[in-house]
């Protein structure tokens, strides 16, 4: 596990100087690595790091580190010092080779490992470096800096494994131009709220030392056509009784005064000018293509190529989104910060009717919810993403599950091996339900289970089948493709615009989503989970809020170039009211939920002669952990007194070899208990 640190060392005393840099040094816990075997392959995990590697080289678990700068800093660099070393294992181990990933829409078979040979016949020590990828990025004028680090070194040509347990990191700048924003105390505390969910900077001094300039006069920018200027007042209105400065804008006044080289750059200095000048926090974008401009990025990851509506380009205030001026939008060489400066969502509608519903969902929910159970119900839908390799969605769902305060109903629907989806969800989100989460398989008409019924919510779903009327509640997808907009009705639309419920905010792809390096869950995954853990757990005064802290945290797992991280973070998209206040329901508050469940054992199904590990997640006391046949007959169990990976090797609690099978593994804390299903082949 990574520890709070550390030994911070400030190398300069002031933010003035020509630059400087800062020190760090970080510890690595050895008893936390855990060597699990796969084929004929060793898989090295910590708890708490994601899998990285190229596709043909060692996959090694990484973890991030973030820094903050003072304003300005410039040509920022990274090293890393090794100061201890603990060798894993015994020589002769295989690190299993990294595959190129897929998206979630995929149909293929994962990619046959293949070892690069110049690799792993080497006598060099991998990885090269252990900052493998690093990024710098300016939220609200307040630099970022962080690395990704794979604190390792594994020789290929004698299967030797240490890992590096204690290091220095060191991140050094020169001074740059002071950015010097006069921003409001409300932009101020969004900004800080922001930055210290980032790991690593809360040990920093703050950098915020600038005396606020007053309230500014549009604190909530509404931008939409002149023609809808009178439908959005209501909504307008609803803000400023909140206690918000509100601008509306139509597109038509800030096209005609604006500068740039097409609309969507116009409407982006245009928002650029209110968050500098005006004291803007949220932007509500009100409509669709057809409406208001949008930006389209072409994005290229591991062979696939899409085209895309990416709206962070009008939340990212900073450069121009083209830095290698060749025209093509949001590609790595164009030096993208990819922090968001302002909390921005995007309505689709297109008629004088959507827009009325989306202002009455709104009001509705934020003003006048109905009561009921429906206010602490949640879905949660998981499909079989990759059966070859056992990736299942169950793992997601249930650490977004954890989130919900002890009191909600969770309603779990998870597609198993060998697959087969669920319509009972369907009924369900009907009656209503104030949380809902789909984690399969998508295009732009909807998402699915792998094995039919496969419908999982869709555009017939979301209008024939969703009658939730006034209950409307929040969607969140991994899916690839569902809320495609452009040139076409997707199904983020159809659940926006059912006159008869459906949601009131949706935040799903506008392109691929992708899975990650199982057993570590992928970028989009992990964006759905910080979410939910900002709205409950951390109580983000806005989803808009929450939204931004999710891809912040993931912006320093970066790989670097067209990877699945960067491109899942132009993909996720906010179509809602970003100032919209989450239902705060009925109980006194958050209550952290008793946690007890146990992650997708690894490898499953597992040969015979290979340990089965999985890792069992609880907050105090201790658990029971132990194994049964389908009868119910007792095989295994051990007692734990803290969260850790367990491994049982197939055996019974005399040491004996158990027939192949399916078995049931259990955790139990009191009255609590999470279960698997495991498959051991002969």
């Amino acid at each position: 596990m990574k520890l709070i640190c550390f030994s911070q060392i400030l190398l300069v005393l002031s933010f003035q100087a020509a630059g400087g840099s800062i020190s760090r040094t970080l510890h690595f816990n050895p008893a936390d690595v855990e060597l699990l075997m796969y084929d004929c392959w060793t898989v090295a995990e910590m708890p708490e790091f994601e899998q990285r590697g190229i596709p043909g080289t060692p996959l090694l678990p990484a973890v991030p580190e973030v820094f903050i700068l003072p304003d300005g800093a410039v040509n920022v660099t990274f090293s890393a010092v090794p100061l201890e070393e603990t060798e894993i294992g015994l020589p002769g181990i295989v690190i299993i080779p990294a595959t190129e990933l897929r998206p979630f829409s995929s149909q293929n078979s994962a990619s046959v490992r293949l070892p690069d040979p110049a690799v792993y016949s080497s006598d060099s020590p991998w990885p090269r470096n252990p900052v493998i990828s690093t990024h710098t990025g300016t939220l609200a004028g307040i630099r970022i800096a962080s690395c990704l680090i794979q604190p390792w070194v594994y020789i290929p040509a004698t299967g030797s494994l240490s890992i590096i347990n204690e290091i220095e990191v060191t991140v050094t700048w020169e001074e740059g131009f002071d950015y010097n924003l006069n921003l409001t105390a409300e932009q101020m505390n969004v900004a800080r709220s922001r930055v210290n969910t980032l790991e690593g900077t809360i040990h920093q001094a703050s950098p915020w030392d600038t005396p606020p300039v007053p309230q500014g006069d549009a604190q909530y920018l509404l931008i939409c056509d002149s023609s809808f200027t009178k439908t959005m007042e209501p909504l307008a209105s609803f803000h400023e009784g909140r206690g918000y400065s509100v601008e509306t804008a139509s597109v038509q006044e800030i096209l005609s005064s604006f500068p740039g080289i097409d609309d969507a750059e116009k409407l982006r200095n245009f928002i650029k000018n209110r968050f500098l000048e005006h004291g803007t926090i949220f932007v509500l974008l009100a409509g669709d293509e057809t409406l208001v401009p949008v930006r389209m990025v072409y994005t290229y990851c591991e062979g696939e190529v899409d085209t895309a509506a990416v709206d962070l380009y009008f939340a990212d205030l900073d450069g121009t989104w083209d830095g290698s001026g060749d025209g093509e939008y949001g590609q790595p060489d164009d030096n993208l910060d990819l922090y968001a400066d302002v909390l921005l969502g995007r309505a689709l509608f297109s008629t004088d009717d959507e827009a009325e519903l989306f202002v009455q969902k709104n009001l509705t929910y934020q003003d006048t919810p109905p009561a009921g159970d429906w206010q602490t119900r949640a879905v949660l839908c998981g499909a079989v993403l990759f059966g070859d390799i056992g990736y299942t969605a169950d793992k997601g769902c249930d650490s977004i599950a954890v989130e919900f305060p002890p009191y909600w109903e969770v309603n779990k629907f998870y597609e198993e091996l060998p697959g087969g989806g669920f319509t009972e969800h369907i009924p369900i989100i009907s009656s209503g339900s104030a949380w809902n989460h789909y984690a399969g398989h998508g295009n732009e008409r909807g998402i699915y289970w792998r094995f039919p019924p496969q419908g999982m919510m869709t555009n017939w779903i979301a209008s024939d089948s969703i009658h939730n009327g006034d209950k409307a509640g929040i969607h969140t997808s991994i899916a690839c493709h569902p809320a495609e907009y452009i040139g076409q009705e997707s199904c983020a639309e159809v659940l926006l615009n059912n006159p008869d419920g459906g949601g009131v905010a949706v935040l799903f792809n506008t392109s691929y989503g992708w899975e990650g390096h199982w057993p570590s869950l992928g970028a989009s995954e992990y964006m759905c989970i910080d979410l939910s853990r900002q709205v409950f757990g951390s109580q983000a005064s806005s989803l808009g809020l929450a939204f931004a802290i999710a891809k912040d945290l993931r912006i320093p797992y970066m790989d670097g170039g067209y990877d699945r991280t960067f491109q899942s973070l132009l993909s996720w998209s906010a179509f809602m009211d970003p100032a919209l206040a989450v239902l705060q329901t009925e109980g006194g508050g958050y209550v952290p939920p008793v946690i007890l469940n146990i992650t997708s054992p690894y490898p499953n199904p597992s040969q015979r002669d290979a340990p089965l590990s999985f890792y069992v997640n609880f907050d105090a006391g201790s658990a029971k952990v132990s194994v049964h046949d389908l009868s119910g007959r007792l095989i295994w169990k051990t007692d734990i007194s803290s969260s850790q990976r367990v491994s049982w090797e197939g055996t019974d609690s005399a040491g004996r070899r158990v027939p192949a099978g399916v078995y049931i593994i259990s955790a139990r804390m009191g009255d609590s208990i999470s279960s698997r299903l495991v498959t051991l082949l002969d």
